[in-house]
């Protein structure tokens, strides 16, 4: 079996899956959703854009974004929950569809 097959029916190797949700949205894309053993170095990483394709692209074009939900797995469970869609899981999205504005936005200077 490959590394890559390993990976994919899970090593049984724990770490946090995460999902990141976008400022606004980047093309059709509005998460990313991965998978780290370090959730501090990953997202730093991405904050200074030397983490995936996507991330660095969204960087580029100057999109912020925040960590909106954290889950413990494998690898094998990130692909369960990417293959399921990122929106359902996102609580500031669905804050957001329940009408209820962004909780999870920081408080605007002055308020």
């Amino acid at each position: 079996m490959s590394a890559t097959t390993a990976e994919l029916v899970g090593t049984g190797q724990s770490g946090t899956i995460y999902l990141l949700h976008f400022d606004r949205p980047f093309g059709h894309a509005r998460h990313y959703l991965g998978w780290t053993r370090d959730l501090e170095a990953r997202l730093a990483a991405h904050g200074k854009a030397s983490g995936s394709a996507l991330m660095r692209a969204v960087a580029d074009a100057g999109i912020g974004w925040r960590l909106a939900a954290t889950w413990q797995g494998d690898r094998y469970r990130e692909r369960q929950l990417k293959a399921r869609g990122h929106t359902r899981k996102c609580p500031i999205c669905r804050a957001e569809a329940a009408g209820q504005g962004d909780l999870f936005a920081p408080p605007e200077a002055g308020s």
